[in-house]
């Protein structure tokens, strides 16, 4: 009996002499995606650095980096002790992804408090544009923008006696014609005519004329031209588009009115150019492309290619074109 009190009094000695159990510590985790729009890839090798930032302080709470990140999204999932952060101090998320050189290409910054935990999704915007191939001072040079009706129209001048058109379902280029007023571009098909630099009509076929009105930036078809886009396609219900790079071999998903993204790499080319093949991330792609005159359903214009997307068992129909 003795023996046993000992071993017992020997037990609970030595668990009360061990080290107290540090007590557990709470975190703040903030969650979210970031992604830019631009139609181009980020070099093998780029980073995408996340800091918590005091905003008062300018304090770097805490910093990650995620090494070669490919192409977008980028979700990611910051954790911080929440000892660090008050309930009433303002903090920032400051986001930026770096080249291999480690020059910034895109950056955002978002407010966060220690009570948010999802910031959803982040658009990073470009540090320079310039690296894109095309400024916006060169697209303000080179393209006149205009909202005909419902038809999205940029216009190039720099011939001289003629006028280039980028519109949804193909280019234009019209002649100069004689005006009694203004400057008259006319193929015999469409007719274009502007007065000064901020006023235009347009005229197509047997359609009655379409006053036209300055936009701010260039249509999506002619912004995808400018990117280095070789195809693009659009389809509806529910809204879609895709858009392929054939020299660098990537291909922009973008489905369910742009609530979903996804960008494929390494992209096949079909023979004869009759479509496109990939996957990525168990996601399996083809756009079959054939010849035939393609009606848009919503807006009636009439593309040159008719299209069909296939995707885990679903298709999806769109109207397309290549652009150069």
């Amino acid at each position: 009996m003795k023996q046993l009190l000992w071993v017992t009094t020997v037990v609970f000695l030595a668990a009360c002499s061990g080290e107290p159990e540090p007590e557990p510590t709470t975190e703040v985790e903030i969650s979210g995606e970031a992604h830019y729009m631009e139609r181009i890839m980020m070099p093998p090798d780029s980073v995408l650095e996340i800091a918590l930032v005091d905003e008062v302080s300018g304090d770097r709470l805490v910093v990650e980096r995620m090494e070669d990140v490919g192409a977008p999204p980028y979700p990611f999932d910051l954790r911080i002790d929440q000892d660090l952060m008050s309930s009433d101090n303002q903090y920032l998320l400051q986001l930026t992804l770096y080249l291999p050189d480690a020059t910034p290409r895109f950056a955002a910054e978002v407010p966060v408090s220690s009570n948010q935990t999802n910031v959803s999704e982040i658009r990073l915007i470009g540090v320079d544009s310039s690296a894109q191939g095309m400024g916006s001072e060169t697209l303000a040079v080179e393209w006149h923008s205009f909202q005909c009706g419902d038809i999205a129209v940029d216009a190039n001048f720099e011939m001289g006696d003629q006028a280039t058109l980028s519109l949804p379902w193909g280019k234009a280029e019209l002649p100069l014609v004689p005006a009694a007023s203004g400057a008259r571009y006319d193929d015999g098909e469409i007719e274009f005519w502007t007065r000064g630099t901020d006023q235009a009509r347009l005229t197509i076929a047997d359609d009655d004329s379409v006053e036209c009105s300055l936009r701010d930036s260039v249509s999506p078809w002619t912004q995808a031209m400018l990117d280095g886009v070789d195809f693009r396609a659009v389809g509806n219900e529910p809204g879609w588009h895709v858009e392929v790079i054939e020299e660098e071999g990537v291909m922009f998903l973008t489905l369910d009115h742009g609530a979903n993204r996804h960008v494929f790499e390494d992209v096949e080319v079909l023979a004869d150019q009759a479509g496109y093949h990939a996957e990525s991330s168990g996601h399996e792609v083809k756009v079959t492309l054939a010849s035939e005159p393609c009606q848009d359903s919503m807006v009636g214009w009439t593309f040159p290619l008719t299209v069909s997307l296939d995707r885990n068992e679903q298709t999806l129909q769109a109207c397309g074109r290549f652009l150069r």
